[in-house]
């Protein structure tokens, strides 16, 4: 038996527009896009992904669920962030690295982490 492996994360929105915005300037990289939603694929063959409710009840705001991404520098990411119009906390340590809190149009907690 295959061990599973992550692949992505997919985050439901009804604001399609204004959040792949967002990710495409969080992540600094442009999304594939269809009818209903946006993937980003990140430069480990991963992906966050958008997409708008195909079934009712889908959540769609932000609530317990914190997406984290790693970042070599915080100082940099924190600093091309605020220059879009991202607003960044200050950063905190952490075990093992620090963070910075920002949150995504449907107000879901984004954090980025450096490890030392």
């Amino acid at each position: 038996m295959s061990a599973m492996r992550y692949d992505g994360t997919m985050l439901m929105t009804e604001q399609l527009d204004a959040c792949r915005d967002f990710y495409r300037d969080l992540l600094g990289v442009d999304a594939e896009a269809g009818a209903g939603w946006a993937n980003f694929p990140l430069g480990d063959g991963t992906f966050v992904a958008l997409h708008t409710p195909w079934r009712p009840g889908m959540t769609t705001t932000g609530g317990s669920q914190v997406l984290l991404l790693r970042v070599d520098s915080l100082a940099q990411e924190s600093a091309r962030l605020t220059a879009l119009g991202i607003a960044c906390s200050e950063p905190h340590e952490i075990p093992g690295g620090a963070v910075v809190t920002l949150s995504d149009p449907d107000s879901r907690t984004i954090q980025l982490i450096e490890r030392t």
